[in-house]
């Protein structure tokens, strides 16, 4: 019996055939599907005390402060972030009797002498006097208005650090004052 040459080309084309589809069903029945997670940036890690704490002292890391916190008085801090990147840090340092002293570093926002000069237009030009607290300079004095307050305006690298006292009194400002002198930067 002889085999004609049409035939054996079309035996071997149905075996390659069948080989190609056998391996290629073998091989995606293998692979692995892989879940894309979408990344979002990770926050900017807060700096460490580089020293130990001494008792009621706190770290504000982003600023990088030292403060500590009077006998009696109560520390709390809220931040507002995008994506973990800091924005603004608020810290309140305040008592039962109506005392509070108001922080904010503006992280996201650029400091200038000029910026400095439009915080004195809200005070009371008499109150007004350049201060220097843990080595930085800045303005402070008497804001008059609706939201009065002692107010203390500090460029510490380029970022403004504010320090708010309500009500303004003059215990109060005197309390302050004392706080101020506690305060230490890394």
């Amino acid at each position: 019996m002889k085999i004609k040459p049409l035939t054996i080309f079309a035996l071997l084309a149905l075996t390659v055939a069948g080989v190609i589809y056998y391996s290629d069903k073998i091989s995606s029945s293998k692979q692995t599907t892989v879940a894309v997670q979408p990344t979002t940036p990770s926050p900017t890690p807060l700096a460490s005390p580089n020293r130990e704490l001494k008792p009621n002292e706190k770290f504000i890391a982003p600023a990088g402060l030292y403060i500590t916190v009077p006998e009696g008085m109560n520390f709390r801090q809220e931040v507002a972030s995008d994506s973990g990147d800091i924005r603004y840090l608020g810290f309140y340092i305040e008592n039962e009797s109506g005392y509070q002293l108001y922080g904010l570093y503006q992280a996201k926002s650029e400091a200038s002498q000029e910026a400095l000069e439009i915080n004195k237009k809200g005070m009371d030009p008499s109150t007004i006097k350049d201060v220097e607290i843990g080595g930085y300079k800045g303005v402070e004095g008497l804001v008059t208005g609706p939201k009065n307050r002692y107010l203390t305006v500090i460029i510490k690298n380029g970022k403004f650090i504010t320090l708010s006292t309500i009500p303004p009194t003059l215990e109060n400002k005197a309390i302050t004052d004392q706080i101020f002198s506690t305060i230490n930067f890394q």
